[in-house]
């Protein structure tokens, strides 16, 4: 597990942007690796139990909860993966290629998890340690979506109902496209718009009722800018404006595709981040926390 230094800690989060009502403060950022061949390309993230430990759902498949230890100051001593297990699909079998491509988590106020999928484009419900899915719509409902660009993030709203965002931007209509549902019905949902060039790649919605966005973009110098904006909840219609909170400048963070925001056992709101690393030897898997304060 390699830490990154303070010094570059306080670059991320003197790149916030100064006129937002919200501001992220950096508190740390680290590698989490495991030695075992499925691990890495995550893509969804929950954080549980007061940020001592996690969900995160692998784009080949994979579902994985770990524990954190952390000090007393509540920094991140060490993340070690408690368990891990392949995603099943509508038939009760292992997902694989077309079927595996997880993106996004949810939590579920049972206990349990929901999860989007790009590539066969789909939400369902899940409660591991049983990795059976539970269809929240025909199997063939997004089918015009059936493609690597569709659901990107996941997120409860307010009503209880899931908002699935599709990470590509919709020129025509301004933004990123969403869909709003539960078991059964979805319908189209807000457009969420945000400024040029980057991919969706997560949301989710705070105990505030604040929808946040995670974007990305890979520059031409094959690093990564990430976004972090909100957008209000409460415009589920229409083109919703998005206010950028933080833009961590090019190579500063990996290819942020998890984002979860919890409070500490001191009240603290919290936000942290998860790379997917493709699976390139080269890459690593970075998680990144940041406080937000009003």
């Amino acid at each position: 597990m390699r830490w990154i230094s303070a010094g570059f800690g306080l670059f991320l989060a003197l790149s916030a942007h100064p006129a937002a009502a919200l501001e992220l403060v950096f508190l740390q950022s680290l590698d989490w690796s495991e030695d075992n061949d499925d691990f890495g390309g995550f893509s969804g993230l929950v954080v549980t139990d007061m940020g001592q430990g996690f969900w995160a759902a692998s784009d080949r498949g994979t579902l994985w909860q770990a524990g954190i230890t952390r000090g007393a100051d509540g920094r991140i001593e060490a993340i070690k993966a408690r368990w891990h297990d392949r995603f099943l699909d509508n038939g009760g079998k292992g997902v694989s290629g077309f079927t595996s491509d997880a993106e996004s988590l949810a939590p579920a106020p049972d206990g349990g998890l929901f999860v989007g999928y790009e590539s066969y484009t789909r939400v369902t419900g899940l409660h591991p340690p049983s990795m059976r899915s539970e269809p929240l719509h025909k199997f063939d409902r997004f089918k015009d979506r059936w493609n690597n660009g569709s659901f990107e993030g996941l997120a409860r709203i307010a009503d209880g109902s899931l908002m699935a965002v599709v990470e590509e931007r919709d020129a025509a209509i301004g933004g990123y496209p969403t869909f709003i549902g539960r078991k059964g019905g979805w319908q189209a949902g807000p457009v969420l718009r945000t400024g040029p060039d980057f991919g969706a790649s997560d949301a989710t919605m705070d105990d505030e009722g604040r929808l946040w966005l995670l974007e990305r973009r890979l520059t031409w110098l094959g690093q990564f800018e990430v976004r972090v904006s909100t957008c209000p909840a409460v415009a589920l219609r229409g083109v919703v404006d998005c206010a950028p909170v933080m833009t961590a400048p090019s190579g500063a963070l990996g290819n942020m595709e998890g984002m979860s925001v919890w409070r500490d056992a001191a009240g603290r709101q919290i936000m942290t981040l998860i790379s997917d690393d493709n699976f390139f030897p080269f890459s690593s898997t970075l998680v990144a926390e940041y406080e937000i304060l009003p």
